[in-house]
């Protein structure tokens, strides 16, 4: 296998929930050695969606492979020194605190760069890093609703629905890997290093580039449209025999659609004449539509849609499309890890990215910290385990480290 392109690089994340973690897992994907400080009680996302022993929840295992694991607690000086020693030997530091959190524990950008200079410093916020909400709590939960992206999610007439991801964190975690990415690329010998500054609200703002430009030519708030195509008709979900399935007719597909689903009379009436007047009668339309579309299996619909280049799909749940031949094809699931630290993994994306089933597990609480401290800082065994009988940092037992 070639080497992958950032191989050498080095990266201190002190990131903790979904987006600082998720842009250093992206960067340990493509080679970059990457360390990830935790406080003693560990990253809050340990325990989020099905915990398994040791704390190693859905969500954290899903953002932090590849990594190695410290856990420091920065409230007391050994450790921010250590944490200073760690990043002066880095290449990019990442971090996802409030503003001004990382400074009052001698680890800001300004402060770090008096070790090292060229330091890349990303700091993933919820608002930014000025102005009347930075010091204000976010998450996904929230900035769906404050971001807007909730005003155009949910049934016609409806409440307004939350997308079941967390949508803000994953976009800026990736726009924070775009943003290393770019500054690594600008480095010059001699030049201090580049500031990444990325939110959750610049994220989530700029995923809805589309409709929102539509509103600021138009003016005209748009309306949520459930599972319907704002500009086509028909469009969305409908049931069949023994499943539900989307599909989406262009202007230019209409006749043949209408012919091949026995729908002549359709195509004749004069509500459904054009694509306006078809989107001023979605629900007649549906009405007719659902009638024959639930005679039939949704194989057996898709197989006809696609026969005439209709845009359609199943609406698989997780196990269908766990199964699905393209998804096995594309080998979007893995497994990462060995023996007890055997979890599923889902692939990056990017082509030439590593194989999830060579991807090392997301770590423990703990788990590298006597590795790291003897190896980075230079520390012997019995000062390191001073510190963690004081509470200075945590490291799993030595026997079950040398087990795993």
């Amino acid at each position: 296998m070639s080497q992958l392109p950032l191989t050498g690089i080095r990266v201190l994340d002190f990131g903790q929930g979904v987006a600082g973690p998720y842009c250093g897992q992206l960067l340990a994907d493509q080679g970059a050695e990457v360390t990830k400080v935790e406080p003693l009680r560990g990253d809050w996302s340990r325990s989020m969606g099905v915990a398994g022993e040791g704390g190693q929840g859905a969500v954290f295992v899903s953002v932090n492979r590849g990594k190695s694991g410290v856990a420091l607690d920065l409230r007391q000086r050994e450790a921010r020194e250590i944490a200073q020693t760690l990043a002066a030997q880095c290449d990019v530091v990442l971090e996802s605190f409030r503003p001004g959190v990382m400074d009052k524990l001698g680890l800001g950008r300004e402060q770090l760069r008096r070790a090292r200079p060229d330091l890349i410093y990303c700091s993933v916020t919820g608002f930014g890093s000025s102005g009347p909400n930075v010091h204000l709590p976010a998450g996904d939960s929230t900035m769906q609703a404050y971001g807007g992206l909730m005003s155009i999610v949910g049934p016609r007439d409806g409440e307004a629905f939350r997308v079941g991801n967390v949508v803000s964190d994953m976009l800026a975690g990736m726009n924070a890997f775009s943003g290393v990415l770019l500054a690594l690329l600008q480095r010059r010998p001699g030049e201090p290093g580049r500031d990444v500054d990325i939110s959750l609200l610049d994220s989530i703002v700029a995923f809805q580039a589309p409709p929102l430009t539509e509103y600021l030519m138009t003016g005209q708030l748009p309306e949520r449209m459930g599972n319907d195509h704002p500009l086509l008709s028909p469009s969305g979900s409908f049931p069949t025999a023994d499943g539900p399935i989307t599909l989406t007719v262009f202007d230019h597909q209409w006749p043949a659609f209408c012919d091949s689903l026995g729908l002549q009379a359709i195509a004749e009436d004069p509500r459904f004449a054009t694509s306006a007047h078809r989107q001023r009668n979605r629900d007649a339309l549906r009405v007719q539509l659902e009638a024959v579309l639930s005679t039939a299996s949704r194989d057996e619909w898709i197989g006809r849609l696609r026969n005439m280049d209709v845009l359609c799909a199943p609406i698989n749940d997780y196990a269908q499309l766990r199964g699905d031949a393209q998804v096995r094809h594309n080998k979007l699931f893995g497994q990462m890890g060995a023996g007890d630290d055997r979890y599923p993994s889902i692939r990056n994306p990017t082509l030439g990215a590593s194989c999830s089933d060579g991807a090392a597990a997301p770590p423990r609480l703990g788990q590298h910290t006597r590795e790291v401290l003897a190896l980075r800082c230079g520390l012997s065994e019995e000062v390191i385990q001073q510190l963690i009988d004081r509470g200075v940092v945590s490291a799993v037992p030595v026997q079950k480290e040398q087990h795993a």
